[in-house]
């Protein structure tokens, strides 16, 4: 069915936004669009490990969805810009944006590490190519993009360092304050990539050295500490947790569970604790980091897998504390060394050179 001629489009004007949020963005971009009468295009991205290479246009709208380079969405958008800011879904920004052939569209940008929020853009792909009429808003078309920059393994341990120093930040006040959801998608990039922690939502207050007891699980259940959801006391070592957990995810540049095309001989890397653990036994920590990954700093990366695996340990008492953490990734403490239960035989398998002492920011 033919569209008839889609009414100019004008955005409502957005009130200021606080600072982060005019200079930072979520750690992943993205979407796509479909457009009729008295409705725009809406595009849904999402930020999957392949790059797209096409930076044309599609000019044919008769058989969606298509597929956007990243670079025209970020140009229709203005970079994203605030003032185009539209509103916010439940898995991302919407902004307002206009293609180079004077389209109006509705630019949804999909924020990271929501398994819910990816199986939702999925189904607005498959029934993109089935909707056609003027009565229904339908998905036209989407964008991949891979964040290149991460690639740089610098870029990686920096972002690790800046999360650390921000969580000892929050650990630090008095009274503590407890973040209570460290997650990929609670963590934003400013220009220079670097990083800030965000979304107080499920944050409290540590009032008079106590511990926090609640009956049920918060935040996201992969990140979140043995402690939560069986009344157990919460506390500083719960944000702790969650970091050892962050901190393996950006090193091995996948989520805490995978079980999607996963072949049998090797779904016992379906989860990403279990299988650092396990690598760690084998005396193979180097095997988590993530393949693509340019100019690798063995040492470093090895002291990450090992903090990583001391934030997690069941006790909240045998974690470190994330002042400790900050000291060990910057070299203002002793190098860890691998918990006992997942050390291989003999422990001196796991050496640091003074290297690892070079202080960082």
């Amino acid at each position: 069915m033919p569209s008839r001629p889609a009414p100019p489009f004008l955005p409502p004007q957005p009130s200021p936004l606080p600072y982060h949020q005019r200079s930072s963005s979520r750690i992943p971009p993205l979407a796509a669009a479909s457009t009729s009468a008295f409705s725009f295009l809406l595009l849904f991205v999402i930020c999957f490990r392949k790059l797209t290479r096409k930076r044309t246009v599609p000019t044919d709208f008769s058989k969606p969805p298509h597929r956007f380079s990243y670079t025209t969405l970020r140009r229709a958008t203005n970079k994203f810009s605030p003032s185009l800011r539209l509103g916010q879904g439940g898995f991302g920004s919407v902004y307002h944006g206009t293609l180079p052939n004077e389209l109006n569209v509705a630019v949804k940008v999909m924020d990271s590490g929501s398994l819910q929020g990816e199986r939702e853009f999925q189904n607005e792909l498959l029934f993109a190519s089935k909707l056609d009429s003027c009565y229904i808003v339908t998905a036209r078309g989407f964008s991949y993009r891979k964040c290149v920059e991460l690639v740089d393994w610098k870029k990686r341990f920096s972002i690790a360092v800046d999360i650390a120093k921000g969580i000892e930040y929050l650990h630090s006040l008095d009274p503590p304050v407890i973040h209570g959801d460290i997650k990929p998608s609670n963590i934003l990039l400013d220009q220079c990539f670097n990083a800030k922690v965000a979304d107080f939502g499920l944050a409290w207050l540590k009032i008079d050295n106590s511990n926090h007891s609640t009956p049920s699980m918060r935040g996201n259940v992969c990140y979140a500490a043995p402690e939560y959801g069986g009344g157990g006391n919460l506390s500083e070592k719960s944000d702790v947790y969650s970091f050892g957990v962050l901190l393996l995810v950006l090193i091995a540049g996948r989520r805490p569970l995978q079980v999607t095309n996963l072949p049998m001989s090797e779904f016992q890397r379906a989860n990403l604790m279990h299988w650092a653990r396990n690598l760690a036994r084998s005396g193979k920590l180097l095997d988590l980091v993530d393949k693509s990954v340019q100019s690798l700093d063995r040492e470093q990366a090895t002291l990450c897998i090992t903090i990583a695996l001391l934030c997690l340990q069941k006790s909240p008492a045998h974690r470190p504390s994330m002042k400790e953490v900050v000291g060990m990734l910057t070299g203002e403490s002793q190098v860890p060394q691998l918990p006992s239960e997942f050390s291989p035989s003999p422990p001196t398998r796991f050496p640091f050179k003074s290297k690892s002492h070079q202080k960082v920011r």
